[in-house]
């Protein structure tokens, strides 16, 4: 992104154009900033560096700065999130009614494209989980609409797949 998102297709000025998972990153960090009530996101899975400490900072100030808001996580394998984001997973325990995370059901599992929407404002959409390009919106909540109502359909096709706390007998 180096420090600016550029609009080299003469979007609407909510939209930009990115090429490089570099400017995925930085606009997801952004994003994650500018939370106020709820982050949705859907993705195939989540690797090491989703569990970056400025990340998981961003979610738990959030959650601190509003009782009410919420963090809803959609994947298609769950399974690697204990072992691949153990802040994430510090932070569920903390504030287990404020993020929560879910495996797709069969229903949900054509979908390709990872998805972060916050506050139903803003979001950043990759075509496809292949590609580096992806768009980011900023404050257009009409544009925004049917990407919060498609991740709200992947979320309705999921199941809570991480649990927030080991029972021991």
């Amino acid at each position: 992104m180096n420090g600016q998102l550029s609009n080299p297709d003469a979007q609407p000025a909510s939209y930009q154009r990115l090429d490089t998972l570099a400017d995925y990153n930085a606009a997801f960090d952004l994003l994650l900033g500018r939370a106020r009530r709820e982050v949705w996101l859907f993705d195939l899975s989540l690797q090491r560096p989703f569990d970056r400490p400025r990340r998981i900072e961003l979610l738990d100030a959030l959650i601190a700065g509003n009782r009410n808001a919420r963090v809803r996580i959609v994947l298609h394998d769950a399974g690697a999130v204990p072992a691949n984001c153990p802040r994430l997973c510090a932070l569920m325990r903390r504030a287990s009614e404020a993020v929560s995370i879910c495996q797709t059901t069969e229903a949900a599992r054509s979908a390709a494209d990872p998805l972060l929407v916050v506050d139903g404002q803003h979001a950043l959409r990759r075509p496809h989980h292949a590609s580096s390009r992806s768009v980011l919106i900023m404050d257009d909540p009409v544009a925004v609409r049917p990407l919060h109502v498609r991740l709200a359909q992947i979320h309705e096709a999921s199941v809570p797949a991480v649990a927030t706390s080991v029972l021991g007998l």
